[in-house]
Formats: structure tokens, sequence, C-alpha cells
């Protein structure tokens, strides 16, 4: 039997996860932003806690329910950490500060990053115009990822799929012309 056995109705369990939602959001706010360390996707890992909590809620078998969600939320943003840095790391190894980094001491050098770098712009530029947007939002403007999503008006989801969508097209045209 679940925690809410004697609670009968969807209203009731919405009226009574409602309660747990106000009382605890806050506490479980503090278990997620050390390890998200952005307020704003925060918020986000916050929402997915709630969300898990509430499907899993028929499974909760009694205990200490603050406890139960610390450790929903907890893995909640130890995935999404896992997830972003993942992603943040494979763009970042596709970009073009990597050949503006890559100084160049001999002329003939700098030839060839110059060269290098304007096949990037030009795979860039044949890039579909939603992949191209949001890749050149990202890395020339520095945008996050919320700003991104906020400006086109979709989910920072998408502005993720986006990134990595863009990234392998990217890496697909690259090693054609090679």
């Amino acid at each position: 039997m679940g925690i809410y056995h004697g609670i009968h109705g969807t209203s009731e369990k919405d009226k009574y996860f409602s309660e747990l939602v106000t009382e605890y959001k806050g506490y479980l706010m503090a278990v997620i932003l050390p390890i998200i360390r952005d307020p704003d996707y925060s918020q986000d890992v916050l929402q997915e806690t709630f969300w898990q909590a509430y499907r899993s809620f028929n499974s909760f078998r009694g205990g200490n329910i603050k406890i139960w969600l610390a450790r929903i939320a907890t893995n909640k943003a130890l995935d999404w950490h896992r997830k972003h840095k993942q992603l943040k790391n494979e763009i970042a190894a596709s970009s073009l500060t990597d050949f503006k980094q890559a100084l160049c001491s001999s002329a003939e050098e700098e030839y060839l990053r110059s060269k290098a770098e304007s096949r990037l712009l030009r795979k860039l530029e044949n890039l579909p115009p939603v992949y191209r947007d949001t890749l050149k939002a990202y890395l020339f403007e520095g945008k996050s990822y919320n700003n991104i999503a906020n400006d086109a008006g979709i989910k920072v989801k998408t502005v993720e799929s986006r990134l990595y969508r863009a990234r392998q097209i990217l890496k697909n045209n690259l090693k054609e012309e090679v």
C-alpha cells in the first residue's frame, strides 16, 4: 500500500501532492543548486524532480518522504549535470575557438589555420537555418542555453538537441571534405 492509500481519486492525490511541493520546494532547491550551480537550470531540475515524484508516488511505501524526494532530486541533478557537461564538451570540441586557440608561430601555420577556419565557417553556413542560428548564438554570441531557448521560444532540451545535431552535421561534412 502506498503512502496515500487512504486518498481516493485524482483530485485528492493532486491536493496532497501540491502540499508536498509547497512544503519541500525550498529544501529540494537547496539540494539541487549546489550540483547544478545555475538557478534557472535548477528550477528545471526541480520541476523534473516533482514530476518524477508524482509519477512514482504510488510506489512510495512510507518512511521519510523528505529523504525520498531528496534522493530523486539528487539523481535528477546528477543526471542533468552529466548530460550537460558531456554535451558542452562535445560542442566545444568542434568550436571555432579551438581553431583560434591554436596560435601559429609561422606564416605557413597561420595560412593553414585561416584555411581551416574558413572551411569551418563555410560548413557552418551550409547547416540548416535552425542549427546554424542555434550554433552561432552559442559559439559566437556566447548565449546560454536558456537565453537561446527564450529568444527562439523553444525549450532548453530543444536547444541541446539542435546543438548536438549541428555538431554531428558539421563533423560529417568535414569528414566528407577530407
